[in-house]
């Protein structure tokens, strides 16, 4: 059985990957999500940004490498420092935001596969059609909620 079974969330909002971060956060906010889509200007699937991504590029690189700073407690008050890499960011191109290695589903990925893949994602994972467009998201609850309705059913 394949993620076409799964009734899936709708896609996210859909903005091109060239809009501001700016932009994008203030749609963020406004509308109360987690994750904007990105189009390319095919109108492909570009990418997911999360509010977590861009959290993430706001904090100084040696606490976001790899075996990096653990704790940022002797910084003090960073406000100013915040702020300037908060500017800096909000400046660029939404596309700067998605990470090369972000996971993605495909309508025909096998559910065991599906299953693999969300246990080791940290939100919902986009899922694309074989040309490659947004046909929605998926989420481990969505995902265990088809398995229990599905051992229900039994």
């Amino acid at each position: 059985m394949t993620l076409r079974a799964l009734a899936f969330g709708p896609s996210p909002l859909s903005l091109a990957a060239d809009t501001p971060v700016r932009e994008v956060l203030r749609r963020m906010l406004e509308e109360r999500i987690n994750h904007v889509a990105l189009r390319g200007t095919d109108g492909r699937f570009a990418g997911l940004v999360s509010v977590q991504s861009l959290l993430n590029r706001i904090i100084p690189a040696s606490a976001r490498m790899e075996h990096g700073l653990a704790d940022l407690a002797f910084v003090g008050d960073a406000l100013p420092m915040l702020l300037a890499h908060f500017n800096e960011v909000v400046e660029q191109p939404a596309s700067a935001l998605v990470s090369e290695a972000g996971t993605l589903l495909r309508t025909d990925t096998p559910l065991m596969e599906t299953a693999l893949m969300l246990s080791r994602s940290q939100g919902p994972l986009p899922v694309v059609d074989a040309d490659g467009f947004l046909v929605g998201v998926l989420s481990s609850r969505a995902m265990l909620g088809f398995l229990s309705h599905q051992a229900e059913s039994a």
